[in-house]
């Protein structure tokens, strides 16, 4: 029998989206400055307000979709994150990101950002 992976939440609320271009200037900064060097393809990019976080691959959720690996490329600053919080915010999805989840007009609530697939189930 193979075991299955718990999924851990990370985080649950609202998708925002970063403005065209924004993500991949953060990308190619963390890429050569920092802890970004995945060895995998991800689906996109996305930042969190945990900043412990930074490099790690996460899936998202909203209603019965669930996709992944996402990259998290960036993080909240310290001085932002009370008030982030206070408005939900889960996820920042880059431009790209956005576009594939609807996330354009107008922050949309019910996400969630796992750390790994739920009920994914470990290799034989």
């Amino acid at each position: 029998m193979t075991p299955l992976l718990l999924a851990l939440t990370i985080a649950t609320g609202t998708a925002t989206r970063y403005d065209p271009g924004v993500m991949q200037a953060v990308v190619a900064n963390r890429t050569a400055f920092g802890p970004l060097d995945l060895g995998v393809e991800p689906e996109g990019y996305v930042a969190l307000l945990d900043c412990d976080l930074l490099g790690r691959l996460v899936w998202l959720q909203a209603g019965q979709r669930i996709d992944g690996p996402y990259a998290v490329a960036d993080c909240a600053a310290a001085a932002h994150r009370p008030a982030l919080e206070d408005r939900g915010v889960a996820v920042d999805l880059s431009w790209e990101v956005a576009l594939e989840w609807g996330v354009i007009d107008a922050p949309l609530p019910g996400f969630t950002v796992w750390d790994v697939p739920p009920a994914a189930k470990t290799p034989n």
